[in-house]
């Protein structure tokens, strides 16, 4: 190798040495390992360890990192020196008088006999960690900026290029190097070994071969200005694997130039984010979810409180009015009368918590539905209906012309009729409460359905009550009493079959004449 390579290889070393981001000490042996001077340290390492390089070097680490030995890094180094097997230490807290973090050290002996410490300041990695795992839905923040640079003094060029080659070929982080229209023209062991390919295959292609093609487009708009720049942080791309498996990685980098300022290469690291971005992911889905169920937490609470406040005031005034009565035989028709309307309102209650039970069931699970026929659900809740209103006189007429429609739904398909023959009934002030149900199969958008029209001749809702019925918290006065949860259950229940539910006047352009329901139930083949 002629003089001038070895400059040039010199260089090329120095400048990663000097520029990396990771901190570098470089230590000689004392006394067969009982002790380590320091030799050379880099600005990383002066960075990350508060000291500064003319003050250390050819000082004991023991005298520079008082806790080097509780730390378990000076038994490290000793066990490198004898068996000149590399080791890593895990992620340990480093604590003295003058500076306290988290480090994580790669250890490893040069042919020298100089034994190369590694080290990277994870403290804000390590409380990002610790916070994740407290709160089990934060984010780990990391997002490590490791920079490739060079910056070593030898006498012994020849020495010199070999020891930071082994630097470059065993760092743990991947590292490449691009030409000014993105090809390849070096990579260091730990690239290849995360991509998977042999160096051959990776040597003079385009970066972008390795890039997800969604991914492209950021390439191509942050290349061009990482060449302007002369800089970039944190740039992530989906890389492809040999293997075909996709990977999240973020690149950090500089750019070198010749004696002129022309551009020269690229010099970049990267870090794998795959994991980073899945729990950011995850994150987000777990705020999205407990937003969601505060927000109706709220709202069930005011809809439950405004509802069960009417029932309770029933119940009072009919309590009070029966102890005015109590002592007056004339007056026990009356006290009777007093005690059925305590009775509707406990069954209403009892409704109104069932009805909070099966919203929250609806938002919290994930529903799984069944083929079932709908007359016979139908015939269940007319007869549920006839049953709760023996004193009233009630006419159910079913109209479909197919003997048995099958759709796709759950148990709770029965209270959505229940609740819509009930709310037919409670709202009808007639003495004869017709409720005619038709029912046909309909196709919608290429697919399809079951439609159901509850018409009734009840008093009917107006088309500003029509706009917010099916939504709880919207109601604001004692006219629109008496629905409780039920209608909300009703949407969701529909909601949950991918189905539609609305209403219309029975007459069109007059709601006194009373309300038709109707569903959409997608038809189960």
């Amino acid at each position: 190798m002629t003089k001038k390579s070895l400059i040039e290889s010199e260089d090329v070393f120095k400048e990663l040495f000097n520029n990396m981001s990771s901190g570098v000490v470089v230590y000689e042996s004392v006394k067969g390992g009982k002790n380590f001077v320091i030799k050379d340290i880099n600005k990383a390492g002066e960075q990350i360890s508060q000291v500064k390089r003319e003050e250390v070097l050819g000082k004991l680490v023991t005298v520079i990192f008082p806790d080097v030995k509780d730390l378990g890094l000076f038994a490290v180094f000793q066990r490198v020196l004898k068996t000149g097997i590399s080791e890593n230490l895990p992620v340990s807290q480093y604590i003295d008088d003058r500076r306290s973090h988290w480090v994580e050290n790669y250890v490893y002996k040069l042919p020298s006999g100089y034994i190369v410490a590694l080290y990277d300041n994870v403290t804000e990695r390590k409380n990002a960690e610790e916070k994740l795992a407290k709160s089990e839905k934060e984010l780990r923040k990391l997002n490590q900026e490791l920079e490739l640079r060079v910056t070593e003094r030898t006498k012994e060029l020849e020495e010199s290029e070999k020891k930071f080659q082994f630097l470059f070929e065993n760092a743990p982080l991947g590292y490449q190097s691009l030409d000014y229209n993105g090809n390849v023209l070096a990579v260091n062991k730990a690239w290849l070994d995360f991509f998977g390919y042999p160096k051959d295959e990776v040597i003079g292609k385009r970066f972008g071969d390795f890039i997800d093609p969604e991914y492209l487009k950021v390439l191509y708009t942050k290349f061009p200005k990482f060449k302007e720049d002369g800089e970039v942080k944190g740039v992530e791309y989906k890389i492809i694997k040999k293997n075909g498996t996709r990977a999240m990685v973020s690149f950090n980098g500089k750019i070198s130039y010749d004696e002129n300022m022309n551009f020269k290469q690229t010099h970049c690291i990267f870090q794998d984010i795959t994991e980073q971005k899945k729990a950011e992911q995850t994150l987000k889905e777990s705020e999205k979810k407990y937003r969601k169920s505060f927000n109706l937490i709220n709202l069930y609470k005011n809809i439950f409180a405004h509802d069960i406040n009417n029932i309770l005031q029933n119940i009072y005034s009919s309590v009070e009015l029966s102890s005015l009565y109590i002592n007056n035989p004339e007056k026990l028709h009356t006290i009777k009368e007093l005690y059925n309307i305590i009775n509707e309102q406990v069954n209403r209650g009892k409704k109104l918590i069932n009805n909070v039970s099966k919203i929250t069931e609806i938002d919290e699970t994930e529903t799984i539905l069944e083929k079932s026929e709908v007359h016979l659900i139908l015939n269940k809740a007319v007869e549920y209906l006839k049953n709760s209103f023996q004193t009233r006189n009630i006419k159910v007429q079913i109209n479909s012309p197919i003997k048995k429609l099958y759709v796709l739904v759950n148990k709770l398909l029965l209270d959505v009729f229940e609740n819509i023959l009930i709310n037919a009934v409670r709202h009808n002030n007639n003495p004869n409460i017709d409720i005619t149900i038709d029912i046909k199969r309909i196709e919608v958008d290429g697919k399809k359905s079951i439609k159901l029209e509850f018409m009734d001749n009840g008093i009917g809702i107006s088309a500003f009550r029509k706009k917010g019925i099916f939504q709880k918290g919207t109601r604001k006065n004692q006219k629109s009493k008496g629905m409780g949860l039920g209608l909300s259950l009703v949407k969701k229940i529909i909601d949950s079959y991918h189905g539609k539910i609305w209403v219309e006047d029975r007459i069109k352009g007059d709601y006194k004449q009373g309300s038709n329901f109707i569903l959409l139930i997608p038809e189960a083949i």
